[in-house]
């Protein structure tokens, strides 16, 4: 039908679909194609793992495939100073961040699919929970994506750094680890935080902006906290 999205490029499973996101380069087809990734899980048009038992799924990469040259990379101590909203850069620099954040999340919440489900063999609620947090993730970086666009940037336009990956690659040997680090202290961490920044868009005049944070990306990231939370419980109390 003219004007329909291709058809993914995964046929089999949701661990290959998460596969297919983590292998992906370009950050806008990866939320594309995460956002059919879980459509398709969870409307049951896809089974979690291969049904023949001697197929195995490959492992997910050591790092998410990243565009090449699209963001310049700096040292977390030498990412240049946000500023407090106060000017068109300062506001772009500040989305340019949350854009960046949000594109690594994407990665994380497939990872953790690919990585543990299977592995650490967790029941169906686990990947429910994460594919919707992936679903949003995905959501949350094309929401910001454009709105940076809106103002005037776009994403690459300004340094970041790959923090939020190497807290990954340290805890890829346990679920345990990666739930407490990333969910538990880095998503909760971004928490504290987006309140000031939603009062700095605000009193700034970028409502349209405070208001995507506050209605839409804020009350689902407590959401992605509280999964951490529920199932790094679940691991401590199957142990």
């Amino acid at each position: 039908m003219s004007g329909s999205a291709p058809p993914p490029p995964w046929t089999k499973t949701l661990v290959g679909a998460a596969l297919d996101v983590l292998r992906e380069p370009d950050p806008i087809e990866k939320a594309r194609l995460g956002e059919a990734a879980a459509k398709a899980w969870l409307d049951g048009s896809i089974p979690l793992a291969y049904d023949d038992e001697t197929e195995e799924d490959p492992p997910p990469p050591d790092k998410p495939a990243r565009s090449e040259g699209l963001v310049r990379l700096v040292p977390p101590g030498q990412m240049p100073k946000l500023g407090k909203g106060g000017s068109l850069h300062s506001r772009q620099s500040i989305l340019h961040s949350l854009v960046h954040t949000e594109s690594w999340a994407i990665d994380l919440s497939w990872d953790i699919i690919a990585r543990f489900g299977k592995e650490e063999s967790m029941p169906d609620e686990f990947f429910m929970d994460f594919v919707r947090v992936a679903q949003d993730e995905g959501r949350h970086f094309t929401l910001l994506e454009n709105r940076l666009r809106q103002l005037g940037s776009y994403y690459g336009a300004f340094p970041a750094h790959d923090g939020l990956w190497d807290s990954a690659a340290q805890t890829s040997h346990s679920l345990l680890a990666r739930l407490a680090i990333e969910h538990c202290v880095h998503e909760a961490r971004g928490l504290d935080v987006v309140p000031t920044t939603i009062t700095r868009f605000r009193s700034n005049g970028d409502e349209c902006t405070a208001n995507l944070l506050e209605t839409v990306v804020y009350p689902e990231e407590i959401t992605h906290c509280a999964a951490g939370v529920k199932w790094f419980t679940y691991l401590c109390l199957r142990k």
